[in-house]
């Protein structure tokens, strides 16, 4: 089982959301059992936002990864329950600070909502979309090796007649790689390596590199299936990202607004008066 590049953060993400409820069985299926306990794909799904927000990964690129840590949570928060730490008193108290800043969150977020009409989120798209030209991707299969002397090697086996899909179960050194036949999916230029993308989009579909090519992390063998022109994404894609930026930049503005509607004072650290000026 490993936990790789998604680190303690997206750890800690999964060992909440495996406290959430599942939907129906025929509308959500279960991806795993744990000590006979069911997972649901709507708590993969939930982990896979958290997560997303720091990455913005595929799911298919790390259902593994991901099933692998929900299972992890599930197993550490039955001994959490065995042990009864729903009443430590040290829980409690955490609960009760991580309420209060639940409450304070979501009173902003709702309150920046309010202020924020949909014309706003509208003339953001619009500037964005201008901004944003159609990107080319390239769906690629790779395969991952050790040393220019073992890509040649591989290079000889597909122009043998092998399946670059069969060579790539068989010799990738990426672990996903073996598992999906090298299947990398879409990438654009600016998702991969420099060397990897230089010789990606230079490949024709069906055609792969003659000649290994060499990255930090090994020597490759590419594949290209298919060539794309990807447009902006629409209204209805884009909406979310832009309203919660939107409302990012208004909550400062609803704090400001608190604070000049309310009756403060501040005293120094020794409780004496502090000579405390309104802002401005």
């Amino acid at each position: 089982m490993t936990h790789g590049p998604l680190g303690a953060i997206a750890l800690a993400a999964l060992l909440t959301a495996a406290t959430f409820p599942a939907l129906a069985a025929d509308a959500d299926p279960v991806v795993a059992t744990v000590n006979g306990k069911d997972i649901h794909r709507s708590v993969l799904i939930k982990a896979h936002q958290a997560v997303a927000q720091h990455g913005q990964v595929p799911l298919d690129k790390v259902y593994n990864q991901l099933l692998d840590q929900v299972i992890v949570g599930q197993l550490v928060l039955d001994q959490a329950k065995k042990q009864k730490l729903e009443n430590d008193p040290e829980f409690k108290a955490q609960l009760a600070d991580v309420r209060i800043q639940l409450l304070q969150q979501l009173y902003l977020t709702r309150r920046a909502e309010a202020d924020i009409p949909e014309s706003a989120i509208q003339q953001r798209y619009e500037a964005i979309k201008a901004a944003t030209p159609e990107k080319e991707e390239v769906r690629v299969r790779h395969i991952l090796l050790a040393s220019e002397e073992a890509a040649k090697a591989a290079i000889a086996d597909l122009q043998s007649g092998v399946s670059f899909e069969d060579e790539a179960k068989a010799k990738s050194i990426d672990p996903s790689g073996k598992a999906s036949g090298g299947d990398a999916g879409y990438i654009s230029k600016d998702k991969a390596v420099p060397e990897f993308a230089a010789a990606a989009f230079q490949l024709k579909p069906g055609e792969y590199t003659q000649v290994p090519v060499h990255s930090s992390v090994g020597w490759h063998v590419i594949k290209v299936e298919d060539r794309r022109m990807v447009p902006p994404p629409s209204y209805e894609q884009a909406k979310p990202r832009i309203k919660s930026e939107l409302v990012e930049l208004d909550v400062p503005k609803v704090i400001d607004s608190l604070e000049k509607s309310a009756q403060i004072k501040r005293f120094k650290f020794d409780g004496s008066p502090m000579d405390d000026k309104p802002k401005s």
